[in-house]
């Protein structure tokens, strides 16, 4: 063999060996994928009883672990880094960080769990040091009943950056079979007040703040939400309900209004539908579902037993959107009595506004609950322009 055929075969070689290196690296899917993001849930402060503050911490690990998006640091695993030590909302964000470097999280959430009447309250600080913001998001809420827990916990993990809906197998898309269209176009409206046409039937949420919302003849103020009545086009009148969202507000808690108590018949299928424009706020609108049932007094009270949080909207570029979804109220145990729509809008400042509420009723049931995890996966939402 001369040089130049030598020569001629090494090539040959090295770019075989370079076809085989890329298609290996390459169908390798490990190599290029990124490591999720970490999260650590610290062991929950307060008076409650260890046995609930753990079951706490617990839940919202599972869930981050069942969504896939993070990677929760385990309880075992925090047990070695932090032994006997709880961490209150009060701890001060350098503790914290000081044993996430040693976890290599990405995310902390800490805070305490107190007995608040029948129930408890949750006061929990969220910080994603991938995030600008300097400061952790701090969240309040009430736990008054043993299915509140699983609410709770998914709303504030639902907060974290690229987070899905968490889903159940319970609920299916909208369904536009003959019947329910049908029924759609001749059943009545059973949200009272959806139009907004009195200042009645609708309460603002802020924090521990909640109020009758009233008329207004401008957008509200910072943090407040009213019926706004919007200047007239020709003779006609539109009255809508408005949120204004601070950028404080929207990064915590949000505002939310709850409308009155709607009855409904068991075993029956629901759609909901309502227009909505939003400048910058991202709306997560819940439909919650109660019994009538014992509290942990012994009282009668109703007990929310469902909830069913529509696919998630943003900002809508000045135009208004219509959003329609579908619900099965439904519990394993318990008849789902009555309704609250939930209109909850956070995360980005700005106004947001909504009108012709709507809910009706659209034939049977077409799924049976089978556990009691009973918040649904996300249905597709029917977008129309105006």
């Amino acid at each position: 063999m001369n040089t130049d055929q030598h020569r001629f075969g090494i090539r040959v070689l090295l770019f075989a060996f370079y076809l085989c290196s890329s298609v290996f690296v390459c169908g390798n899917s490990s190599f290029a994928d990124e490591p999720k993001p970490k999260v650590a849930v610290f062991p929950l402060g307060g008076d409650a009883k260890p046995e609930a503050r753990e079951k706490i911490g617990f839940s919202m690990r599972a869930k981050i672990d069942r969504e896939g998006t993070y990677e929760p640091i385990d309880g075992p695993t925090m047990a070695d880094l932090v032994g006997e030590l709880t961490f209150p909302v009060d701890t001060k964000l350098d503790q914290v960080e000081k044993f996430a470097k040693d976890a290599d999280a990405d995310v902390m959430i800490w805070g305490q769990l107190d007995a608040a009447g029948a129930g408890y309250l949750l006061k929990v600080k969220v910080f994603d040091r991938r995030q600008l913001d300097p400061l952790p998001h701090v969240f309040e809420k009430q736990i008054n009943e043993p299915t509140d827990m699983r609410f709770v916990v998914e709303e504030i993990l639902q907060t974290l950056a690229d987070m899905k809906a968490f889903e159940h197998p319970n609920e299916v898309a909208v369904q536009h079979d003959a019947m329910a269209e049908k029924l759609w176009a001749e059943n009545p409206n059973l949200v009272i007040n959806g139009t907004f046409d009195d200042a009645a039937n609708w309460d603002g949420i802020y924090q521990a703040e909640k109020y009758a919302v009233k008329f207004t003849d401008a957008i509200p103020n910072a943090d407040k939400i009213a019926i706004y009545r919007m200047p007239l086009v020709g003779d006609h009148p539109n009255n809508v309900l408005a949120m204004n969202l601070s950028k404080n507000a929207a990064e915590n808690n949000g505002l939310a209004c709850l409308s009155d108590a709607i009855a409904i018949d068991p075993k029956t299928r629901y759609r909901l539908s309502f227009r909505y424009k939003s400048d910058g706020p991202v709306l997560h609108v819940f439909v919650k579902g109660y019994t009538l049932a014992k509290n942990l007094k012994g009282e009668m009270v109703d007990r929310e037993c469902y909830r069913r949080q529509v696919p998630p909207s943003g900002e809508t570029n000045g135009e208004w959107v219509t959003i329609i979804d579908e619900l099965n109220p439904q519990h394993v145990v318990f008849p789902v009595q009555k309704l609250r729509i939930d209109l909850y809008a956070y995360l980005k400042p700005g106004t947001v506004m909504f009108d012709d509420i709507v809910l009706k009723a659209v034939g049977g049931q077409t799924r049976i609950a089978k556990d009691a995890a009973i918040k649904p996966p996300a249905s597709m939402p029917v977008k129309k322009r105006e």
